[in-house]
């Protein structure tokens, strides 16, 4: 009897051992709240509402899981916190760009009828294929016999993947262009690189020839007048 009330009190001071040494989630909750400020300096309250709210849920009840001991469960709910308010973030920050871009379009006066022509990327790929160099050549002949002319170019996605991947993805693309047309002597300023994400804007549907003409780097030739930001 005496061995079985020993083991008993060794299981009960292991118990309270474990119990005991869960670590409140101090680290995981400010982490989680400096997220949530920056999804709202980011203007995400406005322009990414539902995810912006679900961080603030889940941060209120993992409080209230702290306050309750339940640290684990706690713990969780903040990390779903923290990555939910950087998606509010990154969502917000990509609605921000892209009005920034159309203002930004609109007000660029374009030039016509140089015969500039937009290349194209395989999936998932930022890198100048076989078939995109001779365009690139010829377009980087018409910017030199043009010294008044600049370009922008815009990195475009198939609709597959998240907005935040596709609007990184899409800055590699442009800036792949460009780089490889300063490479063949175009000035780094008469070059603009931006990222427009995914579009359906030049084929619509869910075939691989729709994916393929929307995987692009689209060159919009524009005035040198123009006293636009280079990137």
């Amino acid at each position: 009897m005496s061995k079985n009330k020993s083991l008993i009190l060794f299981l009960l001071l292991v118990l309270t051992f474990a119990f005991g040494c869960a670590k409140k989630p101090d680290q995981e909750l400010s982490s989680a709240e400096e997220a949530l400020r920056a999804a709202q300096e980011a203007g995400a309250e406005e322009l990414a509402p539902e995810e912006y709210e679900a961080a603030e849920k889940l941060i209120e009840r993992a409080r209230e899981l702290i306050s309750q001991g339940k640290y684990d469960e706690a713990k969780e709910l903040l990390r779903q916190a923290k990555a939910k308010a950087e998606e509010a973030k990154n969502k917000a920050e990509f609605a921000k760009q892209e009005k920034n871009l159309e203002e930004l379009r609109q007000g660029i006066p374009q030039v016509t009828g140089l015969g500039i022509q937009d290349i194209f990327f395989d999936y998932d790929r930022s890198n100048i294929t076989t078939d995109a160099r001779p365009v690139l050549d010829n377009n980087a002949s018409i910017l030199r016999n043009n010294p008044n002319v600049n370009v922008v170019i815009e990195g475009y996605c198939d609709i597959r993947g998240t907005d935040e991947y596709n609007l990184a993805l899409g800055q590699r693309r442009a800036e792949s262009a460009k780089n490889y047309l300063i490479r063949l002597g175009i000035s780094p300023s008469k070059i603009q690189a931006v990222s427009r994400g995914e579009t359906t804007q030049w084929a619509e549907g869910t075939t691989e020839g729709a994916y393929q003409q929307n995987r692009r780097a689209h060159f919009i030739p524009t005035s040198a007048s123009f006293g636009g930001p280079s990137s």
